[in-house]
């Protein structure tokens, strides 16, 4: 049944450059301007309502057949008595979905966005054997919410997700869900190609076997992708990365540019927790909670896909701040310059990590490539690097490093400011924990284990140790090939439940579920990771905006 409605309301590569002195670098770091404002108290989530107005023309799509997909490659030809300009609401009917396609999207502009939403109760998407799940394109100005907003007439009070801060056990709460239980191995919860200027919150995405979200649109270089927002989404437990958001492969491509990622709990990854390349213009990474990440570091579906946030810059200034970073094998941070024929340089900044707070490290704290882009400064302060332990070892054949940050770069102003860490000797391979050598300026760097985050409810005792956590495994994939035995009181997730190894050893082979006298069922996790107020890190990981 196809339906209209209308209602009163009120609308709504080339080789490094000599070496240089460090004193072109800048006293200050650059900044954006912030688009909202943090709430003063940390655990304040007010309950929103109208935050996409009041609907006066809106259009359902069909309910299809009980376990069936929604296929619209192009749903204005779908229904050309649509005016896709004139609807405010575009809504999917509460349903179990095989797959949800929805393309060719209309341009709309920004007084005048097209919102998606669910209806009627929830969306959810996959666990039925499809190869993809939620796949979008084109268009622009369009937003998908499963939020609960009953003046806006989105989402459905039975499925609030975290409304009103109750983030606690917000699992299969939220309005649009994409859920593969794990079926298949290469599929990505949702999909987004061909579009532009558009926002994604509220989505709860679990149990795919790759990325919670992929946005690229591959082996196009014209391609836009601008302008948007990534918020308040819950991703947890998948496969491989949590976001994936620019492109891979080799050029052309097209760049990611003025992006805002905030708010987001992307969490208990099997690679990365987020992948973000092709970067240009202006874009902000903040007050998300990461990790753990690289949970499935012995038996990945390749090598070097172990890191925390890998970054791919071709040009512009990406702000990173307030984040919280959980889990690592290979580096906390992988970041890679790229120099694209074409790419303006008039405007390049740079990159700037500023109270961060970064643990769970197996190995590098951060690996820096050694591209040069023109006009670019790289700086780090007031981060904090803790939990570490070397473990790499115990897959491939290497050997400790001796330091926290790996940095190839011998040209870029880099600037390394009250940062603290804990585990390896030297902070980094190039300079002296405090002091200047060639590009590279250290000051006020200090060795010492920051105290560990509180949570107000992530499930996990406080203190715990990350580096006991990881994806189930009989034997590593990867490196040496060994065989994975666990120790007593470790903790793995298999199929996205969580347990305990409960004697000496748990040894290899013995797979959890079959093996209830070795592995105790724990509850699943919370996942309410907010800083606890009156802690040291209170300010950091997710944060009311208005």
């Amino acid at each position: 049944m196809v339906i209209f409605t209308a209602c009163g309301g009120g609308g709504g590569s080339g080789q490094p450059a000599p070496e240089i002195s460090p004193s072109p670098i800048p006293t200050a770091a650059p900044t954006l301007s912030p688009s909202a404002n943090p709430s003063p108290d940390p655990l304040s989530w007010p309950i929103e309502e109208g935050r996409f107005g009041t609907s006066e023309l809106s259009f359902t799509l069909p309910t299809p057949a009980p376990e069936a997909g929604l296929y619209l490659p192009d749903v204005q030809a779908s229904f050309p008595d649509v005016d896709w300009q004139a609807i405010d609401r575009l809504y999917i009917p509460a349903a179990h979905y095989a797959f949800l396609r929805l393309g060719n999207l209309p341009e709309r502009t920004a007084e005048n966005r097209l919102v998606i939403t669910n209806s009627g109760g929830q969306v959810r998407v996959g666990g039925l054997g499809h190869y993809y799940m939620f796949v979008v394109s084109g268009g622009s100005n369009w937003v998908i919410t499963g939020r609960y907003d009953a003046q806006s007439q989105t989402g459905d009070d039975n499925f609030p997700g975290h409304r009103g801060g109750q983030f606690a056990n917000t699992q299969d709460r939220y309005g649009i869900m994409v859920d593969d239980d794990f079926i298949r191995d290469s599929v990505s919860g949702l999909a987004v190609s061909n579009a532009s200027d558009f926002e994604v919150e509220y989505v709860e995405i679990k149990e795919v076997g790759f990325a919670g979200m992929t946005m690229k649109t591959d082996d196009n270089g014209d391609a836009v992708m601008d302008r948007v927002l990534l918020h308040d989404n819950y991703i947890h437990d998948t496969g491989s990365e949590g976001l994936y958001i620019g492109s891979t492969q080799t050029q052309p491509q097209h760049q990611i540019r003025d992006w805002e990622i905030y708010n987001n709990r992307i969490l208990r990854t099997g690679t990365e927790a987020i992948q973000l390349g092709q970067l240009g213009g202006k874009n902000k990474v903040h007050n998300n909670v990461f990790g753990p990440a690289a949970m499935d570091w012995r038996a990945a579906f390749q090598t070097y896909q172990d890191n925390n946030f890998q970054i791919g810059i071709r040009e512009g200034f990406l702000h990173v701040y307030n984040n919280i970073f959980i889990g690592s094998a290979d580096s906390a941070i992988s970041f890679f310059a790229h120099l694209i024929d074409g790419d303006s340089t008039t405007d390049n900044v740079g990159v700037t990590f500023e109270h961060n707070y970064f643990t769970g490290i197996r190995n590098f704290g951060m690996y820096l490539n050694n591209r040069v882009l023109p006009g670019m400064t790289y700086r780090f302060s007031q981060n904090a690097f803790g939990g570490h332990r070397y473990m790499r070892d115990e897959v491939y054949d290497t050997v400790n490093p001796g330091h926290l940050l790996r940095i190839a770069n011998t040209t870029t102003p880099i600037v390394l400011d009250s940062n603290t860490w804990h585990g390896p000797q030297n902070f980094t391979n190039s300079v002296e924990n405090n002091g200047v050598s060639n590009n590279i300026e250290s000051t006020n760097n200090t060795n010492v284990e920051p105290s560990a985050l509180s949570f107000v409810n992530s499930g996990l005792p406080a203190q715990f140790d990350y580096l006991t956590l990881e994806m189930w495994t009989d034997a590593s994939t990867l490196g040496e090939k060994n065989a994975v035995e666990y120790q007593q009181n470790d903790v793995v997730t298999h199929l996205g439940l969580p347990y305990q190894c409960n004697v000496a050893v748990c040894e290899s082979g013995m797979m959890p579920p079959d093996n209830s006298n070795v592995w105790i069922p724990l509850p699943a996790f919370a996942d309410d990771v907010r800083i606890a107020p009156d802690t040291e890190w209170e300010g950091l990981g997710l944060r009311y905006y208005y």
